[in-house]
Protein backbone atom coordinates (compact mmCIF):
# COMPACT_ATOMS: atom_id res chain seq x y z
CA UNK A 1 0.00 0.00 0.00
CA UNK A 2 2.71 2.47 0.96
CA UNK A 3 4.74 1.62 -2.16
CA UNK A 4 1.78 2.17 -4.52
CA UNK A 5 0.94 5.46 -2.79
CA UNK A 6 4.52 6.64 -3.27
CA UNK A 7 4.58 5.80 -6.99
CA UNK A 8 1.14 7.27 -7.56
CA UNK A 9 2.16 10.48 -5.85
CA UNK A 10 5.39 10.68 -7.86
CA UNK A 11 3.49 10.12 -11.09
CA UNK A 12 1.13 12.97 -10.25
CA UNK A 13 4.08 15.36 -9.59
CA UNK A 14 5.76 14.43 -12.87
CA UNK A 15 2.50 14.94 -14.75
CA UNK A 16 2.02 18.41 -13.27
CA UNK A 17 5.62 19.36 -14.10
CA UNK A 18 5.11 18.16 -17.69
CA UNK A 19 1.96 20.22 -18.04
CA UNK A 20 3.68 23.38 -16.65
CA UNK A 21 6.72 23.02 -18.91
CA UNK A 22 4.51 22.27 -21.86
CA UNK A 23 2.43 25.33 -21.08
CA UNK A 24 5.53 27.51 -20.96
CA UNK A 25 6.67 26.17 -24.32
CA UNK A 26 3.29 26.91 -25.81
CA UNK A 27 3.44 30.47 -24.46
CA UNK A 28 6.88 30.95 -25.96
CA UNK A 29 5.60 29.74 -29.30
CA UNK A 30 2.85 32.38 -29.27
CA UNK A 31 5.33 35.28 -28.97
CA UNK A 32 4.93 38.71 -27.30
CA UNK A 33 1.36 39.62 -26.53
CA UNK A 34 0.08 42.82 -28.11
CA UNK A 35 -0.39 45.73 -25.68
CA UNK A 36 -3.84 47.10 -25.17
CA UNK A 37 -5.05 49.58 -27.79
CA UNK A 38 -7.42 52.16 -26.38
CA UNK A 39 -10.49 53.61 -28.00
CA UNK A 40 -10.13 56.64 -30.22
CA UNK A 41 -10.53 59.66 -27.92
CA UNK A 42 -12.52 62.76 -28.63
CA UNK A 43 -10.79 66.09 -29.22
CA UNK A 44 -10.14 68.68 -26.53
CA UNK A 45 -12.75 71.42 -26.18
CA UNK A 46 -13.24 74.90 -24.70
CA UNK A 47 -9.78 75.98 -25.89
CA UNK A 48 -8.41 79.23 -24.44
CA UNK A 49 -5.10 80.82 -25.44
CA UNK A 50 -2.87 83.20 -23.43
CA UNK A 51 0.02 84.75 -25.41
CA UNK A 52 3.48 84.79 -23.79
CA UNK A 53 6.93 85.88 -24.91
CA UNK A 54 7.92 83.56 -27.77
CA UNK A 55 4.96 81.26 -27.29
CA UNK A 56 1.52 80.69 -25.76
CA UNK A 57 -0.24 78.86 -22.95
CA UNK A 58 -3.19 76.79 -24.22
CA UNK A 59 -5.91 75.68 -21.80
CA UNK A 60 -8.67 73.20 -22.65
CA UNK A 61 -11.19 70.70 -21.38
CA UNK A 62 -10.14 67.05 -21.66
CA UNK A 63 -12.44 64.54 -23.40
CA UNK A 64 -14.06 61.81 -21.31
CA UNK A 65 -12.11 58.61 -21.99
CA UNK A 66 -10.76 56.00 -19.60
CA UNK A 67 -7.93 55.27 -22.02
CA UNK A 68 -6.74 58.90 -22.36
CA UNK A 69 -3.03 59.36 -21.65
CA UNK A 70 -1.93 62.84 -22.80
CA UNK A 71 -2.55 65.79 -25.12
CA UNK A 72 -0.11 66.62 -27.90
CA UNK A 73 0.50 69.89 -29.73
CA UNK A 74 2.30 69.88 -33.08
CA UNK A 75 3.42 73.03 -34.83
CA UNK A 76 6.07 74.56 -37.04
CA UNK A 77 8.33 77.43 -35.98
CA UNK A 78 8.94 80.44 -38.17
CA UNK A 79 12.33 79.03 -39.21
CA UNK A 80 10.76 75.75 -40.38
CA UNK A 81 11.67 73.59 -37.39
CA UNK A 82 8.86 71.19 -36.45
CA UNK A 83 8.04 71.01 -32.74
CA UNK A 84 5.94 68.83 -30.47
CA UNK A 85 4.76 69.50 -26.94
CA UNK A 86 2.97 67.06 -24.62
CA UNK A 87 0.95 67.46 -21.44
CA UNK A 88 -0.36 64.73 -19.15
CA UNK A 89 -3.99 64.19 -18.25
CA UNK A 90 -3.27 65.65 -14.81
CA UNK A 91 -3.11 69.13 -16.31
CA UNK A 92 -5.49 70.95 -18.57
CA UNK A 93 -2.92 73.14 -20.29
CA UNK A 94 0.03 72.88 -22.62
CA UNK A 95 2.80 75.37 -23.47
CA UNK A 96 4.07 75.94 -26.99
CA UNK A 97 7.29 77.93 -27.33
CA UNK A 98 10.37 78.46 -29.50
CA UNK A 99 8.93 81.05 -31.89
CA UNK A 100 11.46 83.61 -33.11
CA UNK A 101 9.00 86.29 -34.17
CA UNK A 102 5.83 87.70 -32.73
CA UNK A 103 2.73 86.92 -34.74
CA UNK A 104 -0.03 84.38 -35.31
CA UNK A 105 0.72 80.65 -35.72
CA UNK A 106 -1.28 77.46 -36.34
CA UNK A 107 -1.23 74.73 -33.68
CA UNK A 108 -2.74 71.25 -33.98
CA UNK A 109 -4.01 69.68 -30.75
CA UNK A 110 -4.68 65.93 -30.43
CA UNK A 111 -5.85 63.78 -27.55
CA UNK A 112 -3.88 60.52 -27.33
CA UNK A 113 -5.05 57.30 -25.64
CA UNK A 114 -3.36 53.98 -24.82
CA UNK A 115 -1.52 52.52 -27.79
CA UNK A 116 -0.87 56.02 -29.24
CA UNK A 117 -4.37 56.22 -30.67
CA UNK A 118 -4.94 59.85 -31.63
CA UNK A 119 -8.08 61.92 -31.88
CA UNK A 120 -8.97 64.03 -34.86
CA UNK A 121 -6.83 67.22 -34.80
CA UNK A 122 -8.16 70.50 -33.49
CA UNK A 123 -6.45 73.38 -35.30
CA UNK A 124 -6.20 76.68 -33.46
CA UNK A 125 -4.34 79.94 -33.90
CA UNK A 126 -2.15 81.38 -31.17
CA UNK A 127 -0.76 84.89 -30.90
CA UNK A 128 2.88 84.99 -29.86
CA UNK A 129 4.44 87.98 -28.08
CA UNK A 130 7.92 89.36 -28.78
CA UNK A 131 10.37 86.52 -28.01
CA UNK A 132 12.98 86.66 -25.21
CA UNK A 133 16.10 87.06 -27.37
CA UNK A 134 14.63 90.18 -28.99
CA UNK A 135 13.41 91.61 -25.68
CA UNK A 136 16.91 91.35 -24.21
CA UNK A 137 18.41 93.29 -27.12
CA UNK A 138 15.60 95.89 -26.94
CA UNK A 139 16.56 96.71 -23.37
CA UNK A 140 20.26 96.92 -24.24
CA UNK A 141 19.54 99.73 -26.68
CA UNK A 142 18.65 102.08 -23.83
CA UNK A 143 22.09 102.81 -22.38
CA UNK A 144 22.96 99.34 -21.09
CA UNK A 145 26.31 99.23 -22.93
CA UNK A 146 29.04 101.55 -21.63
CA UNK A 147 32.77 101.92 -22.11
CA UNK A 148 35.06 101.31 -19.20
CA UNK A 149 38.73 100.63 -18.52
CA UNK A 150 39.96 98.08 -21.02
CA UNK A 151 36.64 97.42 -22.71
CA UNK A 152 32.87 97.44 -22.26
CA UNK A 153 30.23 96.58 -19.69
CA UNK A 154 27.00 95.11 -21.06
CA UNK A 155 24.15 94.94 -18.57
CA UNK A 156 21.29 92.71 -19.67
CA UNK A 157 17.75 92.04 -18.42
CA UNK A 158 16.30 88.61 -19.24
CA UNK A 159 12.88 88.78 -17.60
CA UNK A 160 11.74 85.33 -18.78
CA UNK A 161 15.02 83.67 -17.68
CA UNK A 162 15.27 82.09 -21.12
CA UNK A 163 18.36 80.12 -22.20
CA UNK A 164 20.24 82.62 -24.37
CA UNK A 165 23.65 83.35 -25.85
CA UNK A 166 24.76 87.00 -25.89
CA UNK A 167 27.40 87.43 -28.59
CA UNK A 168 29.76 90.39 -28.91
CA UNK A 169 31.69 91.03 -32.13
CA UNK A 170 33.96 93.79 -33.38
CA UNK A 171 35.14 95.06 -36.76
CA UNK A 172 38.83 94.85 -37.61
CA UNK A 173 40.91 97.15 -39.84
CA UNK A 174 39.90 95.20 -42.96
CA UNK A 175 36.20 95.63 -42.19
CA UNK A 176 35.62 92.01 -41.17
CA UNK A 177 33.61 91.16 -38.05
CA UNK A 178 35.33 88.95 -35.48
CA UNK A 179 33.97 87.26 -32.34
CA UNK A 180 34.90 88.81 -28.99
CA UNK A 181 32.66 87.11 -26.44
CA UNK A 182 29.86 84.53 -26.20
CA UNK A 183 28.07 84.58 -22.84
CA UNK A 184 25.56 81.82 -22.08
CA UNK A 185 22.91 82.77 -19.53
CA UNK A 186 19.48 82.05 -18.14
CA UNK A 187 19.81 84.53 -15.28
CA UNK A 188 17.23 87.29 -14.92
CA UNK A 189 19.88 90.00 -15.02
CA UNK A 190 23.65 90.30 -15.16
CA UNK A 191 26.65 92.16 -16.52
CA UNK A 192 29.00 90.92 -19.23
CA UNK A 193 32.45 92.46 -18.93
CA UNK A 194 34.54 92.71 -22.09
CA UNK A 195 38.21 93.36 -21.39
CA UNK A 196 41.53 93.39 -23.22
CA UNK A 197 40.37 95.97 -25.80
CA UNK A 198 42.53 98.80 -27.11
CA UNK A 199 41.73 102.41 -26.30
CA UNK A 200 40.86 103.32 -29.90
CA UNK A 201 37.50 103.97 -31.62
CA UNK A 202 36.07 100.55 -32.51
CA UNK A 203 32.83 99.27 -34.05
CA UNK A 204 31.32 96.74 -31.66
CA UNK A 205 28.23 94.64 -32.38
CA UNK A 206 25.90 92.75 -30.04
CA UNK A 207 23.26 90.17 -30.95
CA UNK A 208 21.30 87.51 -29.06
CA UNK A 209 20.65 83.86 -29.97
CA UNK A 210 18.10 81.45 -28.50
CA UNK A 211 18.21 77.64 -28.41
CA UNK A 212 16.06 77.30 -31.54
CA UNK A 213 18.63 78.93 -33.86
CA UNK A 214 17.00 82.35 -33.86
CA UNK A 215 19.16 85.47 -33.90
CA UNK A 216 18.20 89.03 -33.14
CA UNK A 217 19.28 92.00 -35.19
CA UNK A 218 22.80 93.29 -34.43
CA UNK A 219 23.15 96.41 -32.32
CA UNK A 220 26.21 98.28 -33.66
CA UNK A 221 28.05 101.03 -31.73
CA UNK A 222 31.32 102.88 -32.22
CA UNK A 223 32.94 103.00 -28.80
CA UNK A 224 36.35 103.88 -27.39
CA UNK A 225 37.42 101.88 -24.32
CA UNK A 226 39.50 103.58 -21.63
CA UNK A 227 43.15 102.57 -21.48
CA UNK A 228 43.79 99.83 -18.91
CA UNK A 229 46.75 97.59 -18.08
CA UNK A 230 47.35 94.75 -15.67
CA UNK A 231 49.29 96.07 -12.66
CA UNK A 232 52.66 94.23 -12.54
CA UNK A 233 52.93 91.94 -9.53
CA UNK A 234 56.68 91.43 -9.40
CA UNK A 235 57.16 94.21 -6.81
CA UNK A 236 54.29 93.34 -4.50
CA UNK A 237 54.89 92.76 -0.82
CA UNK A 238 52.67 92.32 2.18
CA UNK A 239 53.42 94.88 4.88
CA UNK A 240 52.33 94.25 8.44
CA UNK A 241 50.90 97.37 10.01
CA UNK A 242 49.94 97.13 13.69
CA UNK A 243 46.52 95.47 13.88
CA UNK A 244 46.75 93.81 10.44
CA UNK A 245 46.07 90.06 10.20
CA UNK A 246 48.99 87.68 10.35
CA UNK A 247 50.35 84.96 8.09
CA UNK A 248 49.02 81.51 8.95
CA UNK A 249 51.71 79.66 6.96
CA UNK A 250 51.49 75.91 6.59
CA UNK A 251 50.69 76.09 2.89
CA UNK A 252 48.71 79.33 3.21
CA UNK A 253 51.58 81.80 2.78
CA UNK A 254 50.72 85.38 1.75
CA UNK A 255 52.89 85.10 -1.39
CA UNK A 256 50.28 82.69 -2.72
CA UNK A 257 48.20 85.81 -3.42
CA UNK A 258 50.29 86.63 -6.49
CA UNK A 259 52.03 83.35 -7.39
CA UNK A 260 49.78 82.69 -10.41
CA UNK A 261 48.21 79.59 -8.86
CA UNK A 262 44.50 79.89 -8.02
CA UNK A 263 44.66 76.59 -6.10
CA UNK A 264 47.22 77.87 -3.57
CA UNK A 265 46.84 81.05 -1.58
CA UNK A 266 46.60 82.93 1.69
CA UNK A 267 44.47 82.27 4.77
CA UNK A 268 44.54 85.00 7.38
CA UNK A 269 45.00 84.58 11.12
CA UNK A 270 44.38 86.92 14.05
CA UNK A 271 46.59 84.87 16.37
CA UNK A 272 48.75 87.26 18.40
CA UNK A 273 47.15 90.29 16.72
CA UNK A 274 45.24 93.14 18.37
CA UNK A 275 43.03 94.40 15.53
CA UNK A 276 42.61 98.15 15.07
CA UNK A 277 38.89 97.58 14.45
CA UNK A 278 36.83 95.23 16.63
CA UNK A 279 34.54 94.26 13.71
CA UNK A 280 36.88 93.85 10.72
CA UNK A 281 40.20 92.40 9.63
CA UNK A 282 42.84 94.44 7.77
CA UNK A 283 45.39 93.36 5.16
CA UNK A 284 47.89 95.72 3.48
CA UNK A 285 49.87 95.42 0.23
CA UNK A 286 52.77 97.49 -1.08
CA UNK A 287 52.41 97.52 -4.90
CA UNK A 288 55.90 98.96 -5.42
CA UNK A 289 54.64 101.91 -7.53
CA UNK A 290 51.64 104.27 -7.34
CA UNK A 291 48.75 103.08 -9.51
CA UNK A 292 45.22 104.08 -10.44
CA UNK A 293 42.88 101.14 -9.85
CA UNK A 294 39.96 100.38 -12.17
CA UNK A 295 39.05 96.80 -11.18
CA UNK A 296 40.12 93.69 -9.28
CA UNK A 297 39.89 90.00 -10.01
CA UNK A 298 39.91 87.89 -6.86
CA UNK A 299 39.88 84.16 -6.17
CA UNK A 300 38.60 84.36 -2.61
CA UNK A 301 38.25 80.83 -1.31
CA UNK A 302 39.71 77.32 -1.37
CA UNK A 303 38.11 75.54 -4.32
CA UNK A 304 39.41 72.07 -3.51
CA UNK A 305 36.94 71.94 -0.61
CA UNK A 306 33.42 72.82 -1.77
CA UNK A 307 32.42 73.53 1.83
CA UNK A 308 34.76 76.54 1.77
CA UNK A 309 33.05 78.01 -1.30
CA UNK A 310 30.63 80.64 0.03
CA UNK A 311 31.69 79.49 3.47
CA UNK A 312 32.65 81.59 6.54
CA UNK A 313 36.17 82.44 5.24
CA UNK A 314 35.00 83.30 1.71
CA UNK A 315 35.07 87.13 1.59
CA UNK A 316 31.58 88.63 1.38
CA UNK A 317 31.71 92.29 2.50
CA UNK A 318 34.88 94.36 2.23
CA UNK A 319 36.33 97.81 1.52
CA UNK A 320 39.51 98.88 -0.27
CA UNK A 321 41.59 101.88 0.78
CA UNK A 322 44.59 103.60 -0.80
CA UNK A 323 47.51 105.55 0.66
CA UNK A 324 50.95 106.87 -0.24
CA UNK A 325 52.04 107.55 3.36
CA UNK A 326 50.18 105.20 5.70
CA UNK A 327 50.26 105.96 9.41
CA UNK A 328 52.81 103.57 10.98
CA UNK A 329 50.36 103.02 13.86
CA UNK A 330 47.96 101.18 11.54
CA UNK A 331 45.11 103.53 12.47
CA UNK A 332 42.23 104.05 10.06
CA UNK A 333 42.81 107.79 9.77
CA UNK A 334 43.14 110.52 7.12
CA UNK A 335 46.25 108.87 5.66
CA UNK A 336 43.87 106.33 4.09
CA UNK A 337 41.36 107.12 1.31
CA UNK A 338 38.46 104.74 0.83
CA UNK A 339 38.32 103.77 -2.84
CA UNK A 340 35.16 101.64 -2.73
CA UNK A 341 32.94 99.21 -0.83
CA UNK A 342 32.14 95.77 -2.30
CA UNK A 343 29.91 92.77 -1.72
CA UNK A 344 30.34 89.31 -3.22
CA UNK A 345 27.31 88.19 -5.25
CA UNK A 346 26.49 84.56 -5.99
CA UNK A 347 25.52 83.93 -9.64
CA UNK A 348 22.68 81.70 -8.44
CA UNK A 349 21.26 84.41 -6.20
CA UNK A 350 21.41 82.10 -3.16
CA UNK A 351 21.94 83.74 0.23
CA UNK A 352 23.86 82.90 3.39
CA UNK A 353 23.91 79.34 4.66
CA UNK A 354 23.01 77.66 1.36
CA UNK A 355 25.80 75.22 0.38
CA UNK A 356 27.58 75.95 -2.88
CA UNK A 357 26.63 73.91 -5.91
CA UNK A 358 29.32 72.35 -8.08
CA UNK A 359 28.20 74.69 -10.90
CA UNK A 360 28.82 77.74 -8.69
CA UNK A 361 32.15 76.36 -7.50
CA UNK A 362 33.34 75.60 -11.02
CA UNK A 363 32.26 79.01 -12.32
CA UNK A 364 34.15 81.13 -9.77
CA UNK A 365 37.09 78.71 -9.73
CA UNK A 366 37.50 79.23 -13.48
CA UNK A 367 36.59 82.93 -13.62
CA UNK A 368 37.25 84.42 -10.20
CA UNK A 369 35.14 87.30 -8.92
CA UNK A 370 35.36 90.70 -10.63
CA UNK A 371 35.00 93.94 -8.68
CA UNK A 372 35.00 97.29 -10.45
CA UNK A 373 35.79 100.57 -8.75
CA UNK A 374 32.82 102.85 -9.26
CA UNK A 375 34.82 106.03 -9.98
CA UNK A 376 38.51 105.25 -10.66
CA UNK A 377 39.47 108.74 -11.88
CA UNK A 378 38.12 110.41 -8.73
CA UNK A 379 41.29 109.58 -6.81
CA UNK A 380 45.01 109.98 -7.22
CA UNK A 381 47.36 107.08 -7.74
CA UNK A 382 48.26 105.09 -4.63
CA UNK A 383 51.15 102.80 -3.85
CA UNK A 384 49.65 101.06 -0.82
CA UNK A 385 46.24 99.41 -0.78
CA UNK A 386 44.50 98.06 2.29
CA UNK A 387 41.64 95.58 2.49
CA UNK A 388 39.13 95.94 5.30
CA UNK A 389 37.20 92.67 5.47
CA UNK A 390 33.91 93.13 7.34
CA UNK A 391 32.30 89.70 6.88
CA UNK A 392 32.60 86.35 5.20
CA UNK A 393 29.77 84.36 3.65
CA UNK A 394 28.58 83.40 7.13
CA UNK A 395 26.92 86.82 7.17
CA UNK A 396 28.39 87.60 10.60
CA UNK A 397 29.44 91.26 10.93
CA UNK A 398 30.84 90.98 14.44
CA UNK A 399 34.38 90.15 15.46
CA UNK A 400 37.42 89.85 13.20
CA UNK A 401 36.72 87.47 10.30
CA UNK A 402 39.24 85.00 8.96
CA UNK A 403 39.46 85.12 5.17
CA UNK A 404 41.02 83.53 2.10
CA UNK A 405 42.76 85.31 -0.79
CA UNK A 406 43.91 82.64 -3.23
CA UNK A 407 44.85 84.98 -6.06
CA UNK A 408 44.54 88.73 -6.75
CA UNK A 409 44.89 90.63 -10.01
CA UNK A 410 44.69 94.43 -10.16
CA UNK A 411 44.00 96.52 -13.26
CA UNK A 412 44.16 100.22 -14.01
CA UNK A 413 46.85 102.68 -15.03
CA UNK A 414 50.46 103.17 -13.98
Amino acid sequence: MKKNFFFNHLSMVLLLAFLVVGGLRCKEDIGIEINKVGEKPGPVSNVQVTPISGGAVIKYTLPLSEDLRYVKATYKLDNGIERKAKSSIYKNEIIVDGFGKEGSYDIELRSVSVGEVESEPTTIKVDVLRPPHQLVLDKMESGSIVTTFGGLNLTYVNETKADLVIRVIKKDASGAWNPVEAAYTNFETGTIRIRGQQAVPTDFGVFIEDRWDHSSDTLVMNLTPIEEVAIPRDRWEKISLPGDVGNRGGGFDYRGIWDGNTNRGYLSTNSGVTPVDANSSAFTLDLGVPVLLSRMLIWATRYSNINDVYGPAHIFDFEVYGSNQPNPSGAWDSTWTRLDHFESVRPSGFAFGVPATTTERDYIRDNGETYEFSDPVAFEKFRYIRFKVNAGWSGVFEGNPTFFIYELYLYGQL
